[in-house]
């Protein structure tokens, strides 16, 4: 078996057949396909199960509830495929996505092939979304040179894919960092498993075919705040710091950046969101965390105007000012759409 597709699966009813679908109607046959019932409480046992009882290539795994994480974790302790391919259950793939990963794998027998994506929202596809790094074969000397300065986030603010979906990585590679990533988190957790498979990994394959189809809904978990992504975030932080892997010279430098932009966004979301109650939580997070050092390390060249402001009185802990300007400047913002 080459690829082991492994979907997590939890309140996705609306979207799972067209899931399972493209992955049945690969142009690829050489694959298992792993459906991980996290406990959802819609249809999406049934469907799974129909799916399996007329596909022989199709297991099913139902489990309680336990988050994205731990299906991902269950699904990957039963694959037998050499490379792992993960999928959402609202995502999809386009035709050739495994056949376009097999073709570059057998050619270069590298350990991660990384692809492009399409944004699909409300019936409507958006153009297609590329990495920083130019796509080619690169090896550890390469991957030292081109790659890991952007591994999380270099001076001008550009980054790696995070995603872990799209992807087609080795199994004996992701496998122990799947297993490792903490439960807990919500926010960060591709992140938490593929910066380590990078670094860990001989080689990488970049390449811009678009093969996977990411959906944008209005309901999803990405789109609302909670304080919990201020917790998670700093989780995800500190479990960086302690990789035991060897590191590029300036990942210190990059965890900083990242951390810093992700305090920004989370913070600008709450502000635009209007999330005034949650202000003193928000700011004791923030500065009661590794989140507050690192943001007073962070350099950035090139940022917009509302990120520099943002980030300086971040800088000087001014958090609840930072707040209410991201605040003020997002209404400006959407009065000027309106005018």
């Amino acid at each position: 078996m080459f690829f082991s597709v492994i979907v997590p699966i939890y309140k996705v009813e609306k979207y799972l057949k067209r899931c399972i679908d493209s992955v049945l109607s690969q142009t690829c046959k050489d694959f298992e396909l792993i459906l991980v019932d996290d406990g959802s409480p819609d249809n999406c046992p049934r469907i799974c199960d129909d799916y399996a009882a007329e596909n022989s290539n199709v297991k099913v795994v139902h489990k309680e509830n336990g988050g994205l994480v731990s299906a991902r974790q269950a699904g990957t302790k039963v694959a037998t495929g050499e490379y792992i391919f993960n999928l959402d259950g609202d995502d999809a793939l386009l035709p050739d996505a495994l056949e376009c990963a097999k073709r570059i794998i057998l050619e270069t027998n590298a350990d991660i092939v990384c692809f492009s994506h399409k944004e699909y929202r409300n019936g409507l596809t958006k153009d297609i979304i590329n990495d920083v790094v130019p796509a080619g074969f690169y090896d550890k000397e390469g991957m030292e040179k081109y790659v890991y300065p952007h591994i999380l986030s270099d001076e001008k603010m550009r980054n790696l894919t995070y995603f872990l979906c799209g992807k087609a990585i080795r199994r004996t590679l992701v496998t122990s960092h799947q297993l490792n990533v903490t439960t807990k988190i919500s926010l960060g957790e591709d992140l938490s498993c593929i910066i380590p498979c990078y670094l860990d990994a001989d080689s990488c394959y970049i390449d811009n075919t678009p093969v996977y189809l990411y959906t944008i809904r209005d309901d999803s978990l990405t789109t609302s705040f909670t304080t919990k992504q201020l917790t998670d975030l700093a989780e995800v932080i500190n479990g960086l710091c302690n990789l035991n892997l060897k590191k590029p010279k300036d990942f210190d430098e990059q965890i900083a950046r990242y951390s810093a932009f992700m305090c920004f966004a989370i913070l600008a979301a709450a502000a635009e969101g209007g999330h005034f109650k949650y202000l003193d939580e928000i700011k004791s997070l923030i500065l009661n965390s590794i989140n507050k050092e690192l943001i007073k390390k962070a350099r950035f060249e090139k940022i917009t105007s509302k990120t520099k402001i943002g980030m300086a009185l971040m800088k000087k802990e001014r958090i609840k000012t930072a707040f209410y300007f991201l605040y003020f400047a997002g209404k400006i913002k959407s009065m000027l759409k309106k005018g």
